[in-house]
């Protein structure tokens, strides 16, 4: 997870944005849903060097943006709850689902490797979410953690944008989704183990 490695540094960043943002959490969060939609509808319309891969972009960036802020927000207005946690987990999913089904729907990749790259983004969630289920706490072993994919998601439209010839009979978008699903895969089953070992204690 290496984008984890700069979480303090973006809460610092965020944090003077979040103590004047207007909405509360619940709003944040619903709002960010509504720009993972934009954003799963413009990847599903996207060709190669099109501005719908921008727009893209920019709605993965905004997405991004709201999902650090409604954490931020709580816990400066002392608004933590775990329904808030649910609900915050829950959206988070969904609009994992309609980003990446978006992408898999589009032009640009095969939708064998998008809806794979879906089941291997999902596989390792599910994982996170069962290490604290069987009280390991969560778990965030293996590359490809969720702020990782949301960078790729801005980037690689970006560079699709530029860059219009496939690669190996492939567009880059494709490859990104080669690479969810194996890499993420590969992570989940690393998790898997971490919360076995743990439960050997």
């Amino acid at each position: 997870m290496v984008t984890d490695n700069f979480r303090e540094a973006g809460t610092r960043l965020l944090t003077p944005l979040a103590r004047k943002f207007p909405l509360d959490p619940m709003g944040i969060s619903l709002l960010s849903l509504v720009t993972a939609i934009g954003a799963g509808y413009c990847f599903s319309q996207a060709t190669a060097g099109s501005e719908w891969l921008l727009i893209a972009a920019g709605l993965v960036f905004l997405t991004a943006l709201l999902d650090a802020l409604d954490g931020i927000v709580a816990r400066i207005r002392d608004m933590e709850s775990k329904r808030g946690d649910l609900v915050d987990h829950t959206l988070d999913r969904i609009a994992d689902v309609i980003i990446l089904g978006g992408i898999a729907l589009g032009p640009l990749v095969d939708e064998r490797a998008g809806f794979a790259a879906l089941l291997g983004v999902l596989l390792l969630s599910y994982m996170g979410t069962q290490a604290q289920a069987v009280g390991a706490g969560r778990v965030y072993g293996g590359l490809l953690g969720r702020s990782d994919r949301l960078v790729l998601l801005m980037a690689v439209p970006v560079i699709q944008y530029f860059f219009t010839t496939p690669i190996e009979g492939e567009y880059l978008i494709t490859w990104m989704a080669y690479t969810f699903a194996a890499v993420c895969s590969g992570s989940a089953v690393l998790r898997f183990w971490l919360v076995w070992k743990f439960l050997e204690k």
